[in-house]
This record gives C-alpha cells, structure tokens and sequence, in this order.
C-alpha cells in the first residue's frame, strides 16, 4: 500500500476524493470496489492522520466540511496527475497493451453487435481483461470512476465523456409470415390499431414517420393496447416468430431473422427516426494505451454500422 512521508496512505485520500465525487458512502465503495465498513475505517484513519473533521455524516446525506473541500480541491488533481504519471509508465514498459477494461452497454446492442467485436478483441490482446457487469441504456447511471467505456443508444445529456458517434438504430415493423397469413399485413399506421402489438419496454408508443406527396414529414402516433410487454428484445423477437403479433424492434436485431424469412417487414415507407449509438470514454487526462487500443478497434470494426 502507498503511503506519504506523514504516515498518510494515498488509499485514504482516494477515499476521501471518492465520496466527494460519488456524493454518497454506498456510491463511492462500489466505484472504489471495496465493501462500505473499508471506506468508513479508511475515511477514519485520514480524519485521525490529519487531526480534523473532512465529511459531515447524517442519516440522508453526505457533504464536505469547509476544511474537507478545500483539501479536496487541492489534492484531487495531484492524485490524478499520479495516477496518470503512473499508468504511462507502466503502459511505456510493455509492448502489448494490458489492463482493465471496465464497460457498460445495452444487452441488446451487445448481443447483436458488439459482443462478437469485444471477442475478436480479446483473442487480440491477451493481456487486457473486461468486465461488463452492467447492462443498460439508461442516461443517468455511468461515470468515469464506474466505466471506462460506456456504449448508448439515443441522445446524451453533456458529461465528461467524451461521445463518439458508431452508427445508428433504426426500429423496423415485423411480423412473422404465418401472423401475416392468418390476420393481413397493415399498410398504414392506423391498421395497426386492429392488430396485436408486441412492445419492448418502455417504447409502448410507436412514431411512425413518412413523407407525404409534398414531401413533407408526416407522424404518426400509435399508442393502442399492447398485447404483450417485455424489458427484453430478445423475447419480443421470439414472440414475433413465434406469430403472437407485431413488433416495433432495432433493425440490427431482426436482420438475421428477416434475411431467414423468419420474420417479414412491413410498411416500409414507415419507419422510427433514427437514433444514433455512441461509444462514450474519457476526455480528459491520459488515457491509458489499452483505453485508446480498445476504442480505435471498436470505432474502425463499426465503421459503417
């Protein structure tokens, strides 16, 4: 463990620097990765080490003392200055890349996109080791002391990511031929109001978007009762093949399917806006090399995506 000429471990002031950031003591134990009854014990010793109160404690929050913040904005950027100085070097002394690699992404994306890339990734460098332990695509839950890489689908909120746009999503109608078969394939939106419709959560509305004559943009709501709702694409595809109804999903999900005639596309002048997919990492500071080797890789395999 690294310790000052004062007796002080640096484990201590990251501590103090993770709760400031993380705002909370749950918050900044699992961005530190250590249990919360260690980050107490290593707040306590930096409190005795220094002879003065940093965190003021209560039952709802958790906030700096006057003493505490002042310390912290001196000492946070020294202890990133380090640990960059530290991680080049280290990176300078080997020719392959090595390290963590710490990611977030959506499951259906990573299923049907990256997981193969993050594969032929790993089978490149031996020495890199990945942990995807969350699977979302919600905005507000990533931040560099979490994730080193976070992929997303749709607009993102300004943070100290930086975003790298890697393609787009579009969400296509589909039925299965036997669904088609048995019930008639819609050829405007308002037909689908007669159909059963299979919806991934939360999209239970569908904007279906085409452009008229006058080549202006018309949007078309469709908010009718879902037959079945599932937080899964996956299980909304099967569904779809299995002939329970239509379904609004990713094109990237389905274009194996539909190639396979498994499922059929509908009313192709239709279609979702397009979202776009973004690879968000670090903007700031040094970026360790198999940070940089992982991102270079991802955005040339997606080009075109």
């Amino acid at each position: 463990m690294q310790r000052c000429k004062n007796g002080m471990k640096l484990d201590d002031l990251r501590t103090l620097i993770a709760i400031a950031q993380q705002g909370s003591f749950r918050a900044a134990a699992s961005a530190l990765d250590i249990p919360p009854a260690t980050l107490s014990r290593r707040l306590q010793r930096l409190e005795d080490t220094l002879g003065s109160q940093l965190v003021i404690r209560d039952s709802r929050n958790v906030s700096l003392t006057p003493l505490g913040q002042n310390y912290f904005d001196r000492c946070q950027p020294l202890i990133e200055e380090l640990e960059s100085a530290t991680t080049e070097l280290q990176d300078s002394s080997h020719s392959n890349p090595r390290g963590a690699l710490r990611i977030s992404a959506p499951v259906g994306l990573l299923t049907y996109r990256l997981m193969p890339l993050f594969n032929r990734f790993m089978a490149q460098y031996p020495e890199v080791t990945l942990s995807l332990t969350h699977l979302s695509n919600q905005h507000h839950d990533y931040s560099p002391e979490q994730y080193d890489v976070v992929f997303r689908v749709g607009r993102q909120p300004d943070s100290s990511f930086a975003a790298a746009k890697i393609g787009q999503s579009q969400r296509i109608l589909v039925a299965s031929p036997d669904y088609l078969a048995q019930h008639g394939a819609p050829s405007h939106p308002n037909d689908l109001n007669q159909h059963a419709r299979l919806a991934s959560v939360p999209e239970f509305e569908w904007a279906l978007t085409c452009k008229d004559e006058n080549h202006q943009l018309e949007t078309i709501w469709v908010n009718s009762p879902v037959r079945m709702a599932i937080a899964d694409l996956n299980s909304i595809k099967q569904a779809a093949i299995d002939g329970l109804g239509i379904a609004s999903l990713p094109n990237y999900v389905v274009a194996d399917d539909c190639q396979q005639q498994r499922l059929t596309t509908l009313m192709d002048d239709w279609c979702s806006p397009p979202r776009p997919i973004y690879m968000l990492y670090q903007r700031l500071g040094y970026i360790p090399a198999h940070i940089r080797c992982f991102t270079d890789f991802m955005r040339d395999a997606l080009a075109g995506f």
